[in-house]
């Protein structure tokens, strides 16, 4: 009796055992090689977020950053497959692979307005006093060029009346004009507010003068679009969550936290930028992407005889993903 009894108890727990043995492994996380300019920066913060809040976990993905000094840089290593997705980079830059017949696009907006304010030596007043100086940009043909021509335009400034020269990152920017090398450049936060701490003029915001033009989008390859679409929708959808998260004032102190951490930096400068993002709601908050403020930044790059073929919005961002609005 008592062995029958001992027989059935073992039976049950070997049934118990053999249906663990048969639950499924929990899915691990799809690695996706996520490509950002320079080095950890304010206008990257909510992929910051997703990670240190676990969004992006899980939604089942882990983003490796992969940070890359120029953002034409971005786009081609993106081209070539050696990333996923460029998680920010100027919008300039897959409208130019694009009109060259690279196989990417937009899978949304990241910067919705321009975040740079041009700062510049201490002896300059104002951006008409620019007038025969050097100025540093992140490229000749990047978002940099549309908004300085934009800027100067507004104030009487064309071709010819100031010299151009190249940094690809804020970071660098930042440096050439600290050396005197440059005597104004354009930065975002929070390097245009360590500028201002140094002694530099902040002659103008950017904003002020292209509020129609946006700044930055996530792009990624039409044949990694196709074998990751699902994996795509979730990883936009963990980024709605993390610019939720962001702008929702009750988190200031944990997303000042996140950034300091990220950039080794000084806490109250990442505080002044996390005020002036919100300010001027920077972060586009889902995967809408407005028609007419696009083909603005394309009238705008043609102008410049920047872009040659016939470029539309339906051809710039990627089906299924970005979702083109008026």
């Amino acid at each position: 009796m008592e062995g029958g009894r001992i027989a059935r108890v073992l039976a049950v727990c070997g049934a118990l055992g053999a249906g663990l043995h048969a639950w499924p492994a929990a899915a691990a996380e799809t690695a996706v090689q996520t490509g950002l300019v320079g080095a950890p920066n304010a206008i990257a913060w909510p992929w910051y977020i997703g990670i240190d809040k676990g969004f992006f976990a899980a939604s089942g993905i882990k983003l490796d950053l992969i940070y890359v000094s120029t953002p034409s840089g971005l786009v081609q290593q993106l081209a070539a497959g050696s990333l996923d997705i460029v998680g920010d980079v100027g919008v300039v830059e897959p409208i130019h692979a694009v009109d060259r017949g690279a196989p990417v696009g937009i899978i949304r907006l990241i910067g919705q307005v321009p975040p740079y304010e041009l700062l510049a030596e201490p002896t300059i007043a104002s951006i008409k006093d620019l007038k025969g100086k050097t100025i540093c940009i992140g490229g000749l043909r990047d978002i940099n060029r549309v908004y300085l021509e934009r800027v100067m335009a507004a104030n009487g400034l064309h071709d010819g009346d100031y010299d151009i020269t190249v940094v690809g990152n804020t970071a660098g920017r930042f440096a050439a004009l600290k050396s005197g090398a440059v005597d104004a450049t354009m930065l975002a936060p929070p390097v245009n507010l360590f500028a201002e701490d140094a002694g530099f003029r902040n002659v103008g915001l950017v904003l002020t003068y292209a509020p129609d033009l946006p700044f930055s989008a996530s792009d990624v390859s039409q044949s990694y679009a196709r074998a990751h679409h699902d994996t795509l929708e979730n990883l936009l959808a963990a980024l709605d969550k993390s610019v939720a998260w962001f702008n929702d004032s009750a988190h200031r102190v944990e997303a000042v936290d996140i950034l300091v951490k990220e950039m080794k930096s000084p806490r109250p400068p990442v505080e002044r930028s996390y005020d002036f993002l919100r300010k001027i709601n920077y972060f586009a908050p889902n995967s809408d992407v407005s028609r007419s403020r696009l083909q603005n930044v394309i009238n705008a790059m043609k102008a410049l005889g920047d872009i040659k073929g016939t470029i539309t919005p339906d051809r710039i961002v990627m089906p299924g993903l970005a979702h083109l609005v008026n």
